[in-house]
């Protein structure tokens, strides 16, 4: 079996030796500011007063191009070690195929085939309309995870233009959990075919809870109504339905905000 390696990026290292003052729109200096990490809509930054998140539009143009492209290289860099992890996978799993291969019957029985699987290998089978024969969004219509990515690796531009800044639904199955440091904010990271690609759900912290976070490498999501009470709010593996604004692909996240469950 050919392994299944998703693609997970959080954050990609920064890789800078030398520490500087940067300077935000609004006037505020960080001074020896050192970029710790990189985010989908910001850096994260130590500095002699201490560690701060600033926000992409907090930036000047200039600024923010040369982090984006110092990110950017980051994730070129992480996604090259991944795909020869991948190979060294690939190559060792082909090894020892044979040695774990079962040896077969001389007449095995034929399988067993439902109405529903064979209905669900045609519908697999069955290829994707391309995105222009598709009638328009409506604001409650419901599109799987899965289907998006597809139509993001294989359309962007079509993607784009039917997606973006578009309020819907989306509906599929949790990967993981992300917290956001310094702000009330969480992503919820959706299992995707695609080890490039996936989609990234940011949520708010629930009004009534004191704080949220996660347990078993981002497996579990809890939050605290108060000091002494944790209570589980979602896990990896569940089928979710949210409603968010998508706003489009950013390099490898198709990311969604201002979300919220529906189911």
């Amino acid at each position: 079996m050919r392994p299944v390696i998703f693609f997970v990026l959080l954050v990609a290292c920064a890789s800078f030796t030398r520490a500087e003052d940067i300077t935000t729109t609004d006037g505020k200096v960080f001074k020896n500011a050192e970029v710790i990490r990189f985010e989908a809509d910001g850096l994260v930054v130590k500095h002699e007063g201490g560690m701060n998140r600033i926000a992409w539009r907090e930036l000047s143009v200039a600024v923010r191009q040369r982090y984006r492209a110092e990110a950017r290289k980051q994730k070129e860099k992480e996604i090259q070690r991944l795909k020869q992890d991948l190979a060294l996978a690939e190559a060792e799993a082909a090894r020892l195929a044979p040695e774990q291969r079962q040896p077969e019957s001389k007449n095995p029985p034929p399988p067993e085939q439902s109405v529903n699987s064979t209905a669900r290998r045609g519908a697999a089978e069955a290829p994707a309309k391309p995105l222009a024969e598709l009638p328009p969004l409506r604001p409650d219509e419901m599109v799987d995870a899965a289907d998006l990515v597809q139509q993001f690796k294989n359309d962007p531009p079509g993607a784009d233009r039917r997606y973006h800044n578009k309020t819907f639904r989306v509906k599929g199955v949790i990967q993981r959990f992300e917290p956001k440091i310094f702000v009330r904010k969480y992503d919820v990271i959706l299992e995707s075919s695609d080890r490039f690609a996936r989609v990234v759900a940011a949520f708010d912290y629930p009004n009534d809870y004191k704080t949220v976070f996660t347990t078993h490498r981002g497996q579990t999501l809890f939050g605290k109504p108060a000091e002494n009470k944790e209570v589980t709010l979602l896990q990896a593996g569940q089928t979710i339905v949210f409603r968010g604004k998508c706003k489009g692909a950013r390099d490898t996240e198709i990311v969604f905000t201002g979300c919220e469950l529906v189911h």
